[in-house]
């Protein structure tokens, strides 16, 4: 009666631990497919051009995920304006790298008012419209004698706030949507 006892449980063990594996296994291969799908939009490179008094920035924005970006939105604080692409693709073929041009004058705020709190904000979805927001900070360095501000923008430590929808949410989201659309 012992072996008995014995041998279920070890075969109770063995079948759980294998089912586990799966589990595991399974969880793991959704988590993945999800997240390469995800557009990965990024300021990858920044050049500026000074003209007289006016300052025109230009951030080059890239999608560095696997999924294409929707209804892309840039907006610097202190700025009157706004730029903004309907599709950025990832990487590849119809991969490409967006210039926008940010004109900054001798009367916008963020050059002539020191502000607290700069930054660049980069908006987009995904294709089940999940909001991404990724954030630059911009410090505002004096010129001399002059009323005027020039600005540093740090593109080495964005701060992210992406979606972290549920295995639910992301399994539901693989299924209802084709990957190749």
């Amino acid at each position: 009666m012992d072996w008995l006892l014995i041998l279920g449980l070890v075969s109770l063990l063995i079948v759980g631990a294998v089912t586990l594996f799966y589990l595991f296994t399974f969880v793991t291969r959704t988590r993945e497919e999800f997240r390469a799908a995800q557009p990965d939009l990024r300021v990858t490179n920044m050049s500026t051009m000074s003209s007289g008094n006016v300052l025109t920035v230009y951030p080059e924005l890239q999608n560095l995920g696997g999924g294409v970006a929707y209804d892309c939105l840039l907006h610097m604080g202190g700025w009157e304006g706004s730029f903004s692409i309907k599709k950025v693709y990832p990487r590849g073929l119809q991969g490409q790298k967006h210039v926008a041009s940010i004109v900054l004058g001798p009367d916008a705020p963020i050059r002539t008012t020191l502000m607290g709190h700069g930054y660049i904000r980069l908006r987009y979805l995904d294709r089940w419209g999940q909001k991404y927001d990724c954030w630059y900070g911009v410090t505002q360095v004096g010129i001399g004698d002059a009323p005027l501000y020039n600005i540093q923008i740090d593109l080495e430590h964005p701060e992210l706030h992406e979606p972290h929808p549920s295995f639910w949410a992301m399994r539901k989201f693989l299924r209802t949507v084709p990957l190749s659309g």
